[in-house]
């Protein structure tokens, strides 16, 4: 496996990870906050919206910069 191909594995289990958190969060009684109400928290506030835009601008800078 290249280095390449184990980088891409493990991003897609990465997202495989989150979606399943997410599912799991939505289940009735879960103690778990789904996705949107934890990205909604994060952007009441200008330091989370400062970290989201770093992962966003980091997350397109790995995948379309080539």
């Amino acid at each position: 496996m290249t280095p390449r191909a184990a980088i891409v594995v493990g991003f897609a289990a990465i997202l495989g990870l989150v979606i399943a958190t997410d599912l799991f969060s939505r289940r009735a009684g879960s103690g778990v906050r789904p996705l949107s109400a934890t990205l909604a928290a994060a952007l009441c506030s200008r330091g989370g919206r400062i970290v989201i835009l770093g992962f966003w601008l980091w997350l397109g800078w790995h995948f379309l910069a080539r």
